[in-house]
């Protein structure tokens, strides 16, 4: 079966999205449709499931208001754990994204979040400590903006100073599709794998 982008696509459950489960309030329900999930992917033969989105949502208008959980970071953690350990509880691994401040869609791929120390720690980056923290997810995926005037598949303050030293993550960091612009610049910044449409980067490395 082919899907509307044109790519093979195999029949699967429609489960309830990040928002719905977010308006439930139940990290419990996360973990059991994070499990759902798991189990299913096995099945199909699917390794890593590239989520939860965990970006907080700013604007009613978000285009991917959808796809994360709550515009409160507590709540966004608690519910990501959840949903991560249930998917891996099942053998699949879990990515979480967008590593980080990805929270418009405007722009997305090209804007600088300037965010200060204060306001990044405690709103910004904090649902992601959580999840990295309590359930110890497969992959963290980078965002493509940039935080603070550095790419985020770039940034050593953000992939090694604070996903892997502060936080003690032990997975592996992967881009966005064409998310990688400078791949010397990105390996030395921590990025592990590259995804797919950055051939010409990948060849000038």
């Amino acid at each position: 079966r082919v899907d509307a982008l044109g790519l093979a696509s195999a029949p699967a459950t429609c489960f309830p999205t990040a928002s719905s489960l977010g308006s439930a309030w139940d990290p419990d329900l996360a973990a059991s449709v994070g499990r759902a999930l798991g189990v299913e992917a096995r099945a199909q033969g699917v390794d890593v499931l590239l989520g939860p989105g965990i970006n907080i949502k700013r604007h009613p208008l978000g285009g991917r208001n959808f796809e994360y959980f709550s515009e409160d970071p507590r709540l966004s953690g608690s519910l990501g754990a959840a949903w991560v350990a249930g998917v891996q509880r099942a053998g699949c691994g879990a990515c979480v994204k967008h590593f980080a401040c990805n929270n418009q869609e405007t722009c997305r791929m090209v804007t600088d979040a300037r965010v200060d120390a204060t306001t990044l720690h405690e709103l910004y980056l904090s649902a992601f400590e959580a999840v990295v923290r309590d359930a110890r997810p497969w992959c963290v995926m980078a965002a493509y903006n940039r935080l603070n005037g550095t790419a985020c598949g770039e940034n050593a303050w953000l992939l090694k100073d604070t996903l892997r030293r502060r936080w003690g993550f032990k997975g592996v960091v992967v881009s966005d599709w064409s998310g990688v612009r400078d791949a010397a610049a990105a390996k030395a910044a921590g990025l592990d794998l590259a995804m797919p449409s950055a051939r010409r980067v990948h060849a000038s490395a």
